[in-house]
């Protein structure tokens, strides 16, 4: 395996890695600016679009490995499907949540109003999230293992 191979996943992994964090960071630093409508719409965007990108990048890593080149795709899909399964439900949680957030900022923007069903939307959302991230980087570290891009993993 080549020099620019190992590069190539370690770029991978540091651009998957960093788009957790940023997901992490945006999370995080919504609420302070929840007043501002038009600025609380962007951190959603962004955040949003660094969930499909996170997505994107971890199945062209899945689809990168040897397995997958192999055919042996079921097996690869029964190794991560924990991770693919909780990252497609945080990011319709996420959607669901952004969009119901800017519905009730827009209606009135004067009073931002929490829900019960919000409120139960939210929680879920941070607890699907907490799962997402240790899931994602546990994935992201398994498939920066070369094993998974030389012949030796077929015998696994």
């Amino acid at each position: 395996m080549g020099e620019s191979t190992v590069e190539r996943y370690q770029w991978l992994s540091g651009t998957a890695l960093t788009l957790l964090l940023a997901d992490i960071i945006l999370n995080s630093i919504f609420q302070a600016f929840s007043s501002n409508t038009l600025l609380t719409l962007l951190i959603y965007i962004i955040q949003d679009v660094c969930l499909v990108f996170s997505l994107i990048l971890l199945l062209l890593a899945l689809f990168s490995t040897s397995l997958s080149q192999a055919g042996l795709i079921g097996e690869l899909f029964q190794r991560f499907q924990w991770c693919i399964i909780v990252a497609v439900i945080y990011l319709a949680l996420s959607l669901a949540f952004h969009s119901w957030s800017l519905e009730q900022q827009w209606q009135r923007s004067d009073v931002h109003i929490w829900t019960h069903g919000m409120v139960s939307l939210y929680t879920i959302q941070r607890t699907v999230g907490c799962l997402h991230y240790y899931l994602y980087k546990r994935a992201i570290l398994q498939l920066s293992d070369k094993n998974f891009y030389t012949h030796l993993s077929l015998r696994t």
